[in-house]
């Protein structure tokens, strides 16, 4: 059996897209919805259903959600700085959790000047007695970030080696010719804190797709379309590998694209490039192609304004417990008002999801709101259409706004949604193929050549 063709796999929050592809034909694609599908099992079945293709290659995207991002639930790190700059951990993000507790805050007497001379000379003592204190709290993970280690990494080099010879795993800062020390180790704690789940879902992945490609022949997609395997240094980048694959399939066209994706809303400008992520912790040294997420999300929540009109609320949702109508939500959202079209009813990971009594139940949560609102005597089907019609005007003017290049592409599987709204742009145009983004990742990797 010949192996020629292509696996791409792009795996969201929420969402995992498989797709095989013969040249640019499709021979079969998927979409998991990872609430009610495990990860490895999905992947598994789909590729036993087609065992017969040989595959050569296989690329992936693995998108960790910020949420997750939190030590509180990746595990805590240690951290270990140059004495007189421990505050820099103290910065908090939109949740109030650090990127570490206060109690594995450490510091050492060590000075590198800018110049790369040694000012201050590190104590193994010092090192060694931080060790044995993490190691009595039963953490396993330690960052460095010494001053000036960039220039002259000696002291970093030295205090690495005693930690792993405690059999402590220690992470560095990537050295790159960013100056910003700050930004440089944001992307190393965020990186030590996530490692241990990239690797559980790499796992799952490998497994998932042992029996129909060898793990030499996998390679995952990162922030600035590189491809790799060893991913030290590339959990975070990863958040941005499948957008920054997306955008540059049209960066020679001069094009934006405006992803219409279940999870997100994201603008995409290929032709510009960003060097920091503004994360909730603060910005984090990251390389990739401009990602603008859109002020209006698929499951943003509605409310009624100051004015007692229908709105957007500044909330989402996510996809867990999901939007009401396939019936474990809450709070009515922006999916919730298309819950009985058939183009979100035939998208491909949506089908059967939609339950008469999770409709019923985001139906009554409008009427609730009805009550409350300027008109009480308006119908549900008259707020659903106008909110239908505002929720597309958003997405069309914010494209409007923000777009780099003139001309757009439209993809997602969303896309054909919310298609009307673009009807008058002449510059747009909507993709017709579904999976935009396991398709993206495929095309970056055969560039690669790998």
């Amino acid at each position: 059996m010949q192996n020629s063709f292509m696996l791409g796999v792009s795996v969201g929050e929420s969402f995992a897209e498989y797709i095989l592809l013969d040249g640019s034909n499709t021979v079969a694609a998927k979409r998991a919805y990872l609430s009610r599908e495990n990860l490895k099992n999905s992947l598994q079945q789909f590729l036993s259903t087609h065992k017969d293709k040989g595959i050569a290659k296989a690329f992936v995207s693995l998108r960790i959600s910020d949420k997750l991002m939190d030590y509180k639930l990746s595990g805590a790190v240690a951290h270990v700085t140059t004495e007189g700059f421990e505050n820099w951990l103290e910065l908090r993000g939109c949740s109030g959790s650090a990127l570490t507790s206060s109690e594995l805050h450490f510091s050492v007497r060590e000075r590198v000047l800018a110049s790369g001379q040694i000012l201050q000379p590190l104590d193994n003592q010092e090192i060694e007695g931080i060790a044995a204190k993490i190691l009595l709290m039963n953490i396993k993970k330690v960052c460095l970030h010494f001053l000036h280690a960039n220039i002259n990494p000696a002291h970093e080099k030295q205090a690495l080696e005693l930690f792993k010879a405690k059999g402590i795993e220690v992470y560095i800062p990537e050295k790159t010719e960013n100056q910003d020390e700050v930004t440089r180790w944001r992307k190393n704690a965020l990186n030590a804190t996530v490692s241990g789940l990239f690797q559980d879902l790499k796992k799952d992945l490998l497994d998932g797709m042992k029996d129909a490609v060898s793990e030499a022949n996998v390679f995952f997609v990162g922030a600035e379309g590189e491809i790799f395997q060893d991913e030290t240094y590339k959990c975070v980048g990863s958040l941005f590998g499948s957008y920054s694959a997306l955008g540059l399939q049209y960066q020679k066209s001069q094009m934006d694209v405006l992803h219409l994706g279940l999870e997100d809303f994201v603008l995409i400008s290929p032709n510009s490039w960003s060097n920091t992520w503004e994360s909730p912790w603060g910005k984090v040294e990251i390389k990739s192609v401009q990602i603008r997420p859109l002020k209006i999300q698929p499951t943003m929540g509605l409310k009624l304004n100051s004015f007692k009109h229908f709105d957007f609320s500044n909330s989402i949702e996510g996809w867990e417990p999901g939007p009401m109508s396939i019936g474990r939500g809450q709070k009515p959202t922006l999916i919730d008002l298309w819950t009985e079209n058939a183009k979100l009813t035939k998208t491909e990971g949506l089908q059967d999801r939609t339950v008469a009594a999770g409709i019923q139940k985001f139906k009554t949560a409008l009427l609730t709101l009805v009550k409350s609102s300027y008109d009480r005597n308006l119908e549900i089907s008259t707020v659903i259409k106008e909110m239908q019609s505002l929720g597309m005007q958003k997405i069309v003017m914010e494209s409007l706004l923000h777009r780099q290049n003139k001309k757009i592409k439209v993809t997602g599987p969303l896309a054909e949604l919310f298609a009307n709204g673009f009807k008058k742009d002449s510059n747009a145009t909507i993709d017709d193929q579904d999976f935009a983004e396991a398709r993206a990742v495929v095309a970056v990797g055969m560039k690669a050549k790998v």
